[in-house]
């Protein structure tokens, strides 16, 4: 018996080889993230321009920074009429502007060690319409980034209640539950975010669905509370405090802004040494990323 447990260590060993991935400098890509939303309560569509950074790359505040690719001309294009596209760092804005911005983006002006840029539409001057198809155009050198994008219908919650947690009882959370009526002559594709008044929103950890389950129907379900990426999970997560007063954002995108977040998200759940690798879905030609086009509707709520 010791000598096949010692033949079956020594075939295994021997058969063990050391696997590193070939990375190379000339490899790197160039990186788009742009969203034009539709919502009376959204920023000016805006795009953030960076390159990527090797798998054994090294991450401090400074080759963050130097991510950041500046002086490219961006344009955004709808009824044949060319809008570009202004680039702002933070450091640039006066300090009484720089929170506002801060806050749009969800970042925290305490902790934020690089200096921000990103490419905006300043005056607001691209008109976003429901229908309208965008043509997104990046000139950085000899380089030319493309990508085109919609802005989808819009289909609202209907009603939205708060009711009891399951298990034991609990006086202090509840589960928020929503109906909708889904459009049964196209294919629909859904997003949402959460907060509260002493936080930003976020999406969830799973915040993108499509109607395949559901398609045409009145439709029931219960929508989590967002958890923040990282953050731990407790018995109460994904339900709300009662009195607070809780902000949902609700959006319907384009089909490959969908596939974008959704491949994204399942990567993020393909763990450990065994789990199948998921290429995320951009729609960016010659780059990397996504240029998305969503319509979205913020509810306020007081939980009771």
């Amino acid at each position: 018996m010791k000598r096949y447990i010692f033949l079956f260590l020594l075939l295994n060993v021997s058969c063990e080889e050391t696997f590193i991935p070939v990375t190379n400098v000339e490899d790197e890509k160039y990186v788009v993230e742009s969203y034009l939303e539709l919502n009376d309560q959204a920023i000016f569509p805006y795009l953030i321009l960076t390159k990527s950074l090797g798998f054994y790359s090294t991450i401090n505040a400074s080759i963050l920074e130097n991510l950041f690719i500046h002086n490219a001309k961006v344009n955004i294009e709808t009824n044949q009429v060319q809008y570009p596209l202004q680039e702002i760092c933070l450091n640039d804005i006066p300090k009484a502007l720089q929170q506002q911005i801060a806050d749009r983006f969800g970042l925290n002006l305490d902790s934020i060690s690089v200096n921000f840029c990103v490419y905006i539409d300043i005056n607001g001057q691209i008109p976003l319409q429901v229908g309208n198809q965008y043509k997104l155009s990046v000139i950085i050198g000899p380089d030319t980034l493309r990508s085109t994008t919609t802005i989808p219908g819009f289909i609202k919650i209907d009603s939205v209640w708060f009711d009891k947690i399951p298990g034991t009882p609990n006086d202090t959370f509840r589960q928020m539950f929503c109906f909708i009526s889904d459009n049964p002559l196209v294919k629909d594709y859904y997003r949402y975010f959460t907060g509260t008044q002493h936080e930003p929103l976020i999406p969830n950890f799973s915040s993108v669905t499509d109607d395949a389950l559901f398609n045409g129907q009145q439709f029931k379900f219960t929508l989590q509370k967002a958890q923040a990426p990282g953050s731990e999970f407790t018995a109460t997560s994904g339900y709300y405090r009662v009195g607070d007063t809780v902000i949902v954002k609700w959006c319907n995108l384009d089909k490959e802004h969908f596939d974008f977040w959704n491949t994204l998200e399942v990567s993020r759940t393909r763990q450990g040494p065994f789990a199948s690798y998921v290429r995320i879905d951009g729609n960016i030609t010659n780059g990397l990323g996504i240029f998305g086009g969503q319509i979205c509707k913020n509810y306020q709520l007081i939980v009771k």
